[in-house]
């Protein structure tokens, strides 16, 4: 439901001025003394909640993909092709959330094809058709290439740690979804149990919590019944997903509806959301927001503070509770969601454009910040 290259710092050292030195003036620095990089300097709005910067890459290029590590460390990919001639490339990197941004060298020059993604771990991967992958560890001041002709096991790292489906991430379907974790070499492997949630039941979500709890839910379809009648079962593991405690089950009305699970940083909030249905963990239950039920089609949702959830919809964006779900007129531009390792919410447009949105996740409502790169 719910799109994404490279390496040195340019930095100009003073080390002195072409006058004379007079006697008494300071030494010249010894060439073992380190010099920190300096801070890039604003090219652009200094609205903190508009950002928007001309940054340092090839006249001609277009945004192609801008990404955040977290709320501070993010990149922007541009590029311009032309069939039949090497593509113009520029990435720049950002440290303050965008207000500021520099260029990094890149580690090709002849791609014709150029794609970033981002993985768990401050990995950087550039994809420069034909010259292979290009990945990095320390915000693109250096690079390791892997060949075009396999796919590095890094591009796992860029897929959530924890997820239920195939474990080959290219493949459309499986007879048997898993419940798989992505370990830091990008490999996916099984989790060392399952819950007994029966031989009709099909793994649908997997989450993590901070503190390394699990979540995960099954859904069967009874289809002797008329109309089918789905029921959704949640399940949670403390130990690493060996053994697994029942968390309910919630019977969603339309049962071609797959909802998953949207839970909390710290496990405190726990829905179920999908197409026209959604359901919040309270102490006596499973309990439905009727208001999604008018939302035909759903993209992606996170939890908020104080009982709210926010999603993204063929509709536009709403936060959600038990009793309503009201517009987020801060977001009427995104189009999908996705949480960032340190809390902050990332909201991407329906088109490619060279913007995105941070969301500082506050009581009920998201404080939005856009964050805007266009070419020199």
């Amino acid at each position: 439901m719910i799109v994404a290259l490279a390496a040195i710092l340019s930095v100009t050292l003073t080390a002195g001025s072409c006058q004379r030195r007079e006697e008494g003036d300071e030494p010249p620095p010894d060439a073992g003394v380190s010099y920190e990089e300096p801070q890039p300097t604003p090219a652009g709005s200094e609205d903190p909640y508009n950002r928007q910067n001309v940054v340092p890459v090839p006249k001609g290029t277009s945004p192609r993909a801008v990404e955040f590590v977290d709320a501070n460390t993010g990149y922007a990919l541009f590029s311009s092709c032309v069939s039949g001639q090497p593509c113009q490339v520029g990435l720049v990197l950002t440290l303050d959330g965008g207000s500021s941004w520099v260029a990094r060298e890149l580690p090709f020059s002849d791609a014709t094809e150029v794609e970033l993604r981002l993985g768990r771990g401050n990995v950087l991967i550039l994809k420069a058709a034909p010259d292979g992958y290009f990945i990095s560890r320390d915000n693109g001041r250096t690079f390791v290439q892997r060949p075009i002709t396999s796919p590095p096991p890094e591009l796992g790292l860029a897929d959530p740690q924890y997820r239920a489906g195939c474990p080959d991430q290219a493949a459309s379907a499986c007879p048997d979804r898993q419940l798989l974790q992505v370990g830091d070499n990008g490999v996916a492997t099984a989790l060392p149990g399952r819950p007994a949630a029966g031989d009709h039941s099909v793994f649908t979500s997997l989450v993590a919590q901070d503190d390394g709890k699990l979540w995960a839910s099954t859904q069967m379809v009874d289809t002797a019944v008329t109309p089918p009648m789905a029921t959704v079962s949640v399940w949670s593991s403390t130990d690493h997903g060996k053994n697994w405690r029942s968390e309910g089950a919630v019977h969603p009305p339309d049962a071609t509806a797959e909802p998953h699970l949207a839970v909390a940083p710290d496990g405190s909030d726990v829905w179920l959301a999908g197409a026209r249905f959604a359901a919040r963990r309270t102490p006596s239950g499973w309990t439905e927001a009727a208001a999604m039920r008018e939302i035909t089609e759903l993209f992606s949702a996170e939890v908020l503070p104080a009982g709210a959830l926010l999603v993204a919809t063929s509709m536009g964006v709403w936060v959600l509770d038990l009793q309503q779900r009201v517009r987020d007129a801060g977001a009427r531009l995104i189009f999908r969601l996705r949480r960032l390792a340190d809390g902050t919410i990332l909201g991407y447009p329906a088109q490619q454009s060279g913007d995105v949105w941070l969301c500082t996740p506050q009581s009920r409502k998201c404080d939005w910040s856009r964050v805007a790169v266009s070419a020199r």
